[in-house]
């Protein structure tokens, strides 16, 4: 197995005043390796740090909080890992320079520019890797015909389509570069079931062409997650005791080994303890 992420003893926080005993960590990872050219979906309920994890990987906002023993560990190829908890330490051109050329994102809020057409604000992603206009709209084209917009012009502003249309917009725009991890934050949270369907498709499709390619997705959709997915990672929550006077209960999301699940030969999922059928695993995903 190739690696993509290798993570250990690392936890989550947005408090830059974060210290030891603090209850202000929002994400434990004990132990999570994520595999290179794999769907991997990250399911869990609201709160337990979902988008924190995709920030923490994408290396979006720095919420790690380290010690001796973290290993936050990103594969490029086989012969180069990089150090995200170092790289953080780099200036802004050399982590936007990275976040460049290894990663893409698609969020349920599609963040296109208004100002810009819908071809525009596709091509942009490619265009910014140094690819002519005319092949990232070429490319562009072909993408909107694979998601049902082809009889969308290149004049067409944003502003003039509908809100499923502009998810869709955004779904192009993140899978058009090339990349070495796409991550999703509910990425097809705004569609009907068959765009969905559709969308994850056409993701299949650009990770088969861009070899050892990953998508990393947050989602609530369990029938999307057990269908597409190769790993889903189900974040435990946990609960623990506030140090305030008012002694309140404070939730937060764990990773370990118990929360992969990886289709086995038997065609059921299961994280090497537990093992169920797929239809009986969407139930169990639904189970906070």
């Amino acid at each position: 197995m190739k690696r993509l992420f290798d993570i250990s003893n690392l936890r989550c926080s947005y408090d830059k005043h974060y210290k030891e005993g603090v209850s202000k960590v929002i994400l434990e990872i004990d132990k999570l390796v994520i595999p290179k050219g794999k769907k991997v979906f990250i399911v869990g309920e609201s709160g337990i740090g979902k988008s924190t994890i995709l920030e923490t990987l994408g290396m979006m906002n720095n919420t790690i909080v380290t010690n001796d023993n973290t290993r936050f560990h990103f594969y490029e190829d086989d012969n180069t890992i990089v150090d995200l908890a170092a790289l953080w330490k780099c200036s802004d051109k050399e982590l936007s320079e990275f976040r460049l050329k290894h990663f893409s994102f698609i969020f349920q809020s599609t963040n296109l520019m208004r100002n810009f057409t819908a071809y525009e604000n596709i091509a942009l992603t490619r265009m910014l890797q140094r690819y002519s206009q005319s092949s990232s709209f070429e490319k562009a084209n072909q993408v909107m015909k694979d998601l049902g917009l082809e009889h969308i012009d290149q004049t067409r502003m944003t502003q003039e389509l509908s809100g499923g249309q502009q998810q869709r917009l955004a779904f192009a725009r993140a899978i058009l570069p090339d990349f070495t991890v796409l991550f999703g934050d509910e990425p097809t949270g705004n569609l009907d079931s068959d765009n969905a369907v559709k969308a994850m498709e056409l993701l299949s499709n650009k990770l088969s062409q861009l070899e050892g390619s990953s998508a990393i997705i947050v989602s609530h959709d369990m029938h999307l997650a057990v269908t597409f997915a190769d790993v889903i990672i189900k974040i435990r929550k946990e609960v623990r005791k506030s140090n305030s006077v008012k002694d309140e209960v404070i939730y937060y999301g764990a990773i370990d080994d118990s929360c992969i699940f990886t289709p086995n030969q038997n065609g059921e999922w299961s994280n090497g303890s537990e093992s169920y059928l797929p239809a009986d695993f969407e139930l169990y995903l639904k189970r906070w």
